[in-house]
């Protein structure tokens, strides 16, 4: 298996995305959150890393569900 893509998932509220740094897990893959950052202009990215073939990746299906459950901490 080639090394995971990754994606960037961005959102205002700095306690939403530690929330979701924290709890984030792809329910179609392996994929977790595996970084936070500060970008330049001081808005918050979380880098989301996924498997190769995961359908969220390839925008096949959402990511919404997954990022409401870990920002809601219900996982």
């Amino acid at each position: 298996m080639s090394q995971p893509a990754r994606t960037d998932l961005v959102a205002g509220r700095a306690e939403i995305l530690a929330a979701m740094v924290s709890h984030y897990r792809c329910s179609h893959c392996n994929g977790e959150a595996v970084n936070l950052a500060t970008d330049g202009t001081g808005v918050m990215h979380a880098r989301i890393e996924h498997d190769d073939t995961c359908p969220v990746l390839h925008g096949h299906v959402s990511a919404l569900p997954d990022t409401f459950r870990a920002a809601a901490n219900t996982r």
